[in-house]
């Protein structure tokens, strides 16, 4: 959404007619300033306060984008555990759950959400595929990915950062230093150094091989 609205565009916002919102601007009503054109623009802030002060619904579009996160995991107990302790935490997000890689990626390409919280050990499509796939499109590539594993290793955390991932955790979770992740990964350029399960900065690089699988030996068992 533009900053600045014209007549028209305000209008097709609330339904209303061109010339309700020219009459709103001449009563002093609603604020609006000129274009060297001579053509009337109104700042996205002044048509909100417009509408408070009228007691008028607000469009959508208008509202600030709710943050989406969402958790990707085989096991229904573990996505719901995070969720449960998102919302907790954060109940303006959006928290969503995929239960495979393929709903991860239908869920990721119709509506992107800015965080994917992904298991690295899935039937199917793995967390690894997962992860390239979603830095391989523009229109995903800036979503922050944190990567989760109870058979963590240095080799498996090393491949799924070069695979494009934030970070990569060790099961069973901290709710805080997931959070904490989270909260990190929002609005962040992907290009940044992404952070270890030990919250160092790792600045390796190179191409990974979502093919190969995570051969670390078992840790402790889910949350």
């Amino acid at each position: 959404m533009n900053k600045t609205l014209s007549t028209s565009q305000v209008a097709r916002l609330l339904g209303v007619a061109v010339g309700s919102v020219a009459n709103w601007i001449d009563q002093d009503q609603l604020k609006a300033g000129k274009t060297p054109g001579g053509h009337r623009r109104v700042r996205v802030e002044d048509l909100l306060e417009f509408l408070r002060q009228q007691n008028l619904p607000i469009p959508a579009e208008l509202l600030p984008k709710q943050p989406r996160v969402l958790i990707v995991d085989d096991e229904a107990a573990v996505t719901r555990w995070i969720m449960t302790e998102l919302r907790a935490e954060r109940p303006d997000w959006d928290v969503l759950e995929a239960h495979d890689g393929f709903a991860a990626g239908q869920i990721v390409a119709a509506s992107p959400p800015d965080v994917v919280v992904l298991d690295l050990r899935m039937p199917g499509l793995d967390g690894f595929e997962v992860c390239r796939r979603i830095r391989s499109q523009a229109k995903t590539r800036h979503i922050g990915v944190i990567a989760m594993t109870a058979y963590h290793s240095p080799e498996a955390e090393q491949k799924i950062l070069q695979c494009g991932a934030r970070a990569c955790l060790a099961k069973p979770l901290d709710a805080a230093a997931l959070l904490g992740q989270i909260q990190a990964a929002m609005g962040r350029d992907v290009s940044a150094p992404a952070a270890t399960s030990q919250g160092k900065v790792n600045r390796r690089a190179g191409n990974c091989d979502p093919k190969s699988p995570d051969q670390s030996p078992p840790a402790i068992a889910h949350p």
